[in-house]
């Protein structure tokens, strides 16, 4: 394999902080490159750079030989280097097909050929595996398949170097295998890959080699061979070790704070559970089988058609999020920017939304004070890493975003946290402070319901796993019985059955 990209001694500096510090990598034709580090190890600096939305300090890139003295996003596009971001970047009011081929629309003497742009996205999207019809709005298609457009936007332009950041953090399991398939095909063609993931074990899974930068610098170049194993790679990034991560605390369990008795939605069927005062309880299922549909339901974010809820021993109803949330129970989304951020507003609004009325003057004005010193107060707490509490939330890692959403329920003193997918997209480093977070929650006596698709996490951290399936429980473990095959086994329960009625 020839080179197709070459950064030699790459430096950038922002205002008080060395974002890169002499970073030199490589990427051949046909090579995937994984590029991991926690957040603030400078991936993000150094992939914009190469897509020429940073300008370096110092350095010098080679792309098929030739120097670029001074790059930018035009001229990368007509390099031939493209990037897919996790925060998708699509316009929602155009249809598949006109976010396709939005600035290079098939044209006939400056008039739009429509027919033309849906029969070549339609073939685009049927050779990508992907069920989506091109004259669709973009606003009607799930996070997932909108990341999937994005890619199918970049195949059309005949890429030489792809960057992927994050891009399996909000696909199915199927379309990430036909995004693997597509990263082959790729392969196959010597158009260069930048794979950036927090999910080390698809790094090893599609990557030739891997890259690891710790706090702006290199430190080193491996194969997959070399560093054999998921645990040997986290001590590189982040200077600790696997079995250091979970660090799983013993919690007495108290008395019963949360107990669901037969809830039916659209979604889900017959639910009944409990969940005790120092509880981490797990919610395990493929995705698609109810888990997020559960935890809605008891929010007030869908309808329940039938069934009970219970906090504390008293019956309660919850037709709304208000309902909950005075009934002392808080919901961190999946989707953290989508649906739990005000992200152009500061870390303090983040943190009190939901406590303002609480904090009126006599005047019925806001205290400003008491907002600032509760914002501070929390961010203390929790440890969030921001310059300060006015800085804009957006501009926050992954990490940092989700101690914010936290620090605005605990705010509230809410008895019973559902957590979402807390910590999907965000590093190892913030992984495990999420992590010890949680065992500090539940030692105050609160309630922990942890929806999570990845099964170390899962099995390092509850005390019990609900198995959800096709709508349904399918089995419920305790510490002792956690196992991985288990766990797969009941989360294919109700599909099976499913398909066998099908058939």
């Amino acid at each position: 394999m020839s080179e197709l990209l070459r950064v030699v001694d790459i430096s950038k500096s922002f205002p008080g902080v060395q974002a890169l510090d002499k970073v030199s990598l490589s990427v051949k034709k046909g090579e995937v490159k994984g590029l991991v580090g926690e957040n603030g190890a400078g991936k993000s600096t150094l992939i914009k750079i190469i897509t020429g939305a940073y300008e370096k300090d110092s350095g010098r890139i080679f792309f098929l030989g030739k120097e670029i003295h001074k790059n930018n996003p035009i001229l990368s596009r007509q390099l031939g280097i493209f990037a897919v971001y996790q925060d998708v970047l699509v316009a929602p009011d155009l249809s598949v097909a006109e976010n396709l081929f939005l600035g290079f629309q098939p044209s006939h003497y400056g008039i739009i050929n429509w027919k033309d742009m849906l029969r070549r996205s339609k073939k685009l999207l049927k050779e990508m595996g992907l069920d989506i019809e091109p004259d669709t709005p973009i606003r009607y298609l799930s996070l997932s398949q909108r990341e999937m457009v994005a890619i199918a936007k970049i195949l059309l332009q005949k890429p030489r170097l792809v960057i992927f950041d994050e891009p399996t953090a909000v696909l199915t399991t199927n379309e990430k295998l036909l995004l693997f398939e597509i990263i082959r095909k790729l392969k196959q063609q010597d158009v260069g890959i930048i794979y950036i993931s927090h999910n080390l074990e698809e790094v090893f899974e599609i990557c030739d080699t891997i890259t690891v930068l710790k706090d702006g610098k290199v430190v080193g170049d491996f194969s997959p061979e070399e560093i054999k194993s998921v645990e040997n790679l986290i001590p590189l990034m982040v200077g600790r070790k696997i079995e250091d991560m979970y660090s799983k605390q013993i919690v007495s369990l108290g008395q019963e704070i949360l107990r669901v008795e037969n809830l039916t939605t659209k979604k889900v069927k017959n639910i009944t559970f409990s969940l005790r005062e120092g509880e981490i309880l797990g919610f395990y299922g493929l995705v698609g089988s109810g888990r997020t549909e559960i935890a809605k339901a008891i929010f007030g974010l869908d309808k329940i058609e039938s069934g009970k809820i219970f906090v504390k021993g008293k019956e309660v109803s919850i037709k709304n999020p208000l309902d909950a949330i005075r009934n002392g129970i808080s919901y961190l989304p999946e989707d953290r920017k989508g649906l739990g951020l005000f992200l152009p507003q500061n870390v303090e609004f983040n943190i009190n939304i939901i406590n303002y009325k609480d904090l009126l003057s006599y005047l019925f004005m806001i205290n400003i004070y008491k907002a600032k010193e509760l914002a501070r107060s929390y961010v203390e707490k929790l440890g969030i890493k921001t310059p300060s509490i006015d800085q804009l939330v957006f501009q926050l890692s992954g990490g940092n975003q989700q101690k914010v959403i936290l620090a605005r329920w605990l705010s509230r003193m809410a008895d019973i946290l559902i957590l979402d997918e807390p910590t999907i997209g965000i590093d190892v480093g913030a992984k495990a402070e999420i992590y010890k977070l949680m065992g500090e929650i539940v030692r105050q006596g609160k309630g922990v319901i942890f929806i999570s698709s990845y099964l170390p996490e899962l099995i390092g951290i509850c005390d019990r796993i609900l198995v959800i399936s096709n709508g349904k429980i399918a089995g419920e473990l305790i510490r002792e019985q956690f196992s991985e095959e288990l766990l797969l086994t009941l989360a294919m329960k109700y599909v099976k059955e499913k398909e066998a009625l099908v058939k």
